[in-house]
């Protein structure tokens, strides 16, 4: 059993050591660093592969690259943007589903066969109760349930955007998806934990990059705590469907 890591900064406390590969997949090469936590084998996975934009980052190949590496649980992180008035600036939150405003990626492993995944409940909850658990333990400031409402990008939303869907979603970002439906495709547990860095267009005054660096570089310690007590936590036995996703998926 080996967990996989997803995120857009490397985290040294996790990585310390770790040996870089590369891994040939169908959609191009992938570059990912393996070593061990404690007693778990890890795979990190930088999504943006250099700086690669969340439009333009090859999502297929990231995914097929950490199952070609024997990876069936994967843990993600990635920062947000909050509509919701409770989910404040430093809050984490551990999304339970998610809308998709994207428009320009590739979704799907099946586009030249009739496979409908099902998504009704698209984080795995054995991976979301880890989460869960793991920041209750450290007493952090935490949503455990949320809609995340992913965008194209590279621009942020604007204010009529987060208007219209801010009786719907909680938090905004533009990496989770197609990341989450194509890990369920494959067949592995996934689970996400955000980190809110600002307020969405039009509840805040104005956005900036300056201000997402600043509340992740704050966070970074308890970031890479919470990520070391999950993956602790993490057993080969679980209750959820997810390595049975294709079952009863094609038509």
């Amino acid at each position: 059993m080996k967990i996989g890591i997803i995120s857009g900064h490397e985290i040294i406390e996790i990585t310390r050591g770790f040996e870089e590969i590369t891994v040939e997949t169908r959609y191009g090469k992938v570059d990912l660093l393996v070593g061990n936590y404690k007693d778990k084998e890890i795979v990190f996975l930088n999504r943006h592969q250099g700086n690669l934009p969340p439009h333009r980052i090859n999502y297929l190949a990231n995914i097929e690259a950490l199952k070609l590496s024997k990876v069936d649980s994967i843990i993600s992180f990635g920062t947000v943007g909050s509509l919701n008035p409770k989910i404040k600036p430093g809050f984490m939150v551990i999304p339970d589903d998610f809308i998709d405003f994207t428009k320009n990626r590739r979704y799907s492993f099946f586009d030249d066969s009739r496979i409908h995944i099902d998504m009704t409940d698209p984080f795995c909850p054995y991976i979301r109760k880890i989460l869960i658990d793991s920041c209750k333990e450290l007493e952090v400031d935490f949503q455990e349930r949320g809609v995340y409402l992913a965008t194209e990008g590279a621009r942020l939303e604007t204010k009529a955007e987060i208007r219209l869907f801010s009786d719907y979603a909680d938090i905004v970002g533009m990496t989770l998806v197609p990341e989450v439906v194509l890990a369920r495709e494959k067949e592995m547990c996934y689970g996400a934990i955000c980190l809110a860095c600002n307020m969405a267009a039009g509840i805040q005054d104005s956005l900036s990059a300056e201000e997402i660096k600043r509340f992740f570089n704050e966070k970074k310690k308890i970031m890479s705590d919470i990520l070391g007590l999950a993956i602790l936590k993490v057993e080969n036995e679980r209750n959820c469907r997810c390595r049975e996703a294709l079952k009863e998926a094609k038509l």
